[in-house]
């Protein structure tokens, strides 16, 4: 028997139900991210509440910037991504991620901006053919290497990752080996699956990733402690430049409507 429910009506209550929310609420400018440490920071930040279900979630109606923490995992990133593309103000999507480093020249706390990601994970071949690479829209990419470079005075890394869905790679020696001969910088879990889905879909997506550990230097993988050590002293300076990443995006694409306005009379 198939449904009537249509996808579009499907995937916004998918939404309202995943985050506890209205559609009205959600704002033009989406951040994701994956722990609950950013959602409170940025409820404090904003002095918006935070709502809870599967995902939690603030919306910051003064800036029309919503912030999702959807999890872990390449499947909630497909999911989240395919919902937003049916909202139709949503102007563009931001993820603030953390990513195992593995190029040399990265140190933990180090901020990086992906050009691509190799699609090692399931999800996001049900949207693009597998030979069809993941990549981030690249006009984000400028303006968050612009507002990085203006907040610590240099440009941030930039380069391929890999994203995956075999969580404990870092002791399988076929894996690792890979990485070094296609010289990968950082290994994650969700951003190909959001590039994938959000070209597919015609939603604009960048990402701004921390390098969290270095699981391949001695006593480098990620412990308990060394990530509640990783949350205290990064997530503060992870979150405002996502923030003023989107401010800058929501700057221009206002002057640019202005423009487009005049050309119009």
């Amino acid at each position: 028997m198939t449904s009537r429910l249509r996808p579009d009506s499907y995937a916004r209550q998918t939404l309202e139900r995943y985050t506890g929310s209205s559609l009205e609420d959600f704002g033009a400018y989406i951040l994701l991210c994956n722990f609950r440490r950013y959602v409170d920071a940025f409820s404090q930040q904003s002095g918006a509440e935070v709502q809870s279900a599967n995902w939690h979630v603030v919306h910051d109606t003064k800036r029309s910037i919503s912030l999702i923490n959807f999890g872990v995992g390449s499947p909630s990133a497909g999911i989240v991504m395919h919902c937003l593309s049916y909202l139709d103000r949503v102007e563009c999507v931001l993820m603030l991620g953390m990513c195992g480093g593995i190029d040399d020249s990265l140190e933990v706390g180090d901020l990086l901006i992906p050009t691509a990601s190799v699609r090692d994970e399931g999800t996001s071949r049900h949207y693009l053919p597998q030979d069809v690479p993941a990549q981030p829209s690249f006009w984000i990419n400028r303006v968050s290497e612009e507002i990085i470079a203006r907040a610590q005075g240099r440009l941030p890394k930039s380069g391929i990752m890999i994203t995956t869905d075999f969580r404990m790679w870092e002791f399988d020696r076929e894996f690792i080996d890979y990485l070094l001969d296609h010289r990968i910088l950082a290994v994650d879990m969700e951003i190909a699956t959001l590039f994938a889905v959000g070209y597919a879909l015609n939603v604009p997506v960048g990402a701004i990733m921390l390098i969290s550990d270095l699981p391949l230097r001695k006593g480098g993988i990620k412990d308990k402690q060394h990530a509640a050590e990783i949350f205290e002293k990064y997530t503060g300076l992870h979150l405002d430049l996502g923030v003023q990443t989107l401010a800058e995006i929501a700057r221009r694409n206002h002057i640019s409507k202005k423009q487009r306005s005049k050309c119009q009379w």
